[in-house]
């Protein structure tokens, strides 16, 4: 096989793995939103299988890693670094599912403010991940200074929305038991948007 073709094959292998992380990023969102038990056993099961999908091709990775050198080994070991991010960004995706679970088996309500909040955190990682697919394929700068822009917005709202959530518990706006659900919710997708900004350090490195 030629060595662009096989390289560009392995590339090609990270589509369906971000998709898959969106298919997750969706339904932790609806789980949320209409506190269904069986979204979150979905979220896990979508976990699973995008563990899978990203076990099966490091497995190809390092195997074929011994037989490169030089540009060769190097795109594959940015693959493998991108790989291990993804990777971090479904165990966090998966980790959506405690508090979600909790928020559903107390129905626990959060105030509208909040919801909307963690409603925008989902819709702008769902945005990010779909971008990542587009540089993947384009390798397109503008789409590249997109991500990080988005990505930097999105931790600067992760931090306000926890600064307005402390307000809003002394004000009485919101429900104690709400909290540590909100601020879980908080945590994990700072952690998401920081793994995305390295895969677009790597793809930057690429170029």
């Amino acid at each position: 096989m030629d060595a662009t073709r096989e390289l560009k094959e392995q590339w090609a292998q990270l589509s369906p793995v971000v998709d898959q992380l969106i298919i997750m990023t969706g339904t932790a969102r609806d789980a949320f939103n209409r506190h269904h038990r069986q979204l979150v056993t979905d979220l896990n099961q979508q976990h699973e299988d995008v563990a899978q999908k990203i076990n099966a091709v490091s497995d190809q990775l390092e195997d074929l890693l011994p037989k490169k050198s030089g540009s060769e080994k190097s795109a594959l070991l940015q693959l493998h670094s991108m790989l291990s991010h993804l990777s971090v960004i479904g165990d966090n995706l998966a980790q959506l599912s405690e508090p979600l679970q909790k928020k559903i088996q107390g129905a626990v309500l959060f105030s509208d403010k909040a919801v909307a909040q963690t409603n925008y955190l989902f819709d702008h990682q769902a945005g990010i991940l779909r971008s990542l697919v587009d540089i993947v394929h384009t390798d397109n700068a503008y789409l590249k200074k997109y991500v990080v822009e988005e990505g930097q917005k999105l931790l600067q709202a992760c931090l306000e929305f926890a600064t307005e959530h402390e307000a809003r518990l002394i004000e009485g706006l919101c429900l104690p038991q709400a909290g540590p659900i909100f601020l879980a919710i908080l945590d994990r997708m700072r952690t998401i948007t920081q793994h995305e900004l390295e895969i677009v350090n790597i793809l930057t490195k690429k170029s």
